[in-house]
């Protein structure tokens, strides 16, 4: 049986180490690990911005903390420090993966993401073989090369990146390209004429990481709820991707 000055400071302890483990301890810095992916988390100077950046913005306002960002050059290193870590939570355009996840855990998914279809905005492809023996766009080594292979009798023009892809539609010297919808659709602003078409890829999301076993994640995904409950997903959304990309998300299309 415990003294009552030990059962005391047992309980005491016990109280402040679950605070401490708590998603979001008041007062304690909100450490970010980000990777410079505009228009998600990006720099431009002393100003820091983007998507990722303004739900967790969010996030450490309501939880009464301040938001500390640590920058990590190479993405790679992103999920390592994480799980070493070096910061409470992940924001580098991450899509939750099986394999990621057995290295770190996730919140729910701040935005759908999945292989799709560019092209003419006056064009509405149904099929991939409604393309037939066209000249298509795609980036060498990458998904949207293995789904534009199901072209039949494809002809292939190659871009280094999704504006790249883009650049070749809106010029005429591709009819039509397969891109990340989360990486085209911020390029795809200045490009009216474009539009996003059919899905290529099953459904994936992006989502933030978060070490093993941290209550942050729930956490985070309950605060992700509360945010497309109101407008305010909505907004940031139509603010840092377009309005196409808060229609799609409001449909439920990726």
């Amino acid at each position: 049986m415990l003294a009552a000055g030990l059962v005391l400071w047992v309980v005491a302890a016990g109280a402040a180490a679950a605070r401490a483990a708590g998603p979001a301890a008041a007062g304690a810095p909100l450490k970010v690990l980000a990777y410079d992916t505009r228009p998600y988390f990006y720099r431009d100077g002393d100003k820091v911005g983007g998507l990722e950046y303004e739900i967790l913005e969010y996030y450490a306002r309501a939880k009464g903390r301040p938001l500390q960002v640590v920058w990590v050059s190479d993405f790679e290193q992103v999920l390592g420090r994480l799980a070493k870590g070096e910061g409470d939570v992940a924001a580098a355009t991450l899509t939750a993966t099986p394999e990621r996840q057995r290295q770190v855990d996730f919140s729910a998914r701040y935005f759908p993401v999945r292989v799709m279809l560019v092209e003419p905005r006056d064009q509405n492809t149904t099929s991939l073989a409604d393309l037939a023996g066209a000249t298509v766009a795609t980036i060498k080594g990458t998904t949207y090369e293995t789904a534009m292979l199901q072209v039949p009798r494809a002809k292939f023009v190659y871009g280094i990146t999704e504006r790249d892809l883009l650049e070749l539609i809106a010029s005429g010297k591709a009819r039509a390209a397969a891109a990340d919808s989360a990486l085209v659709l911020g390029p795809l602003r200045d490009f009216p004429q474009l539009h996003l078409g059919i899905p290529l890829s099953p459904e994936q999301g992006l989502a933030f990481a978060v070490r093993k076993g941290s209550p942050l994640g729930e956490d985070l995904s309950r605060h992700i709820a509360q945010l497309k409950a109101g407008q305010i997903y909505y907004r940031l959304l139509e603010k840092h991707l377009g309005a196409e990309a808060a229609k799609l998300a409001a449909a439920g299309r990726e």
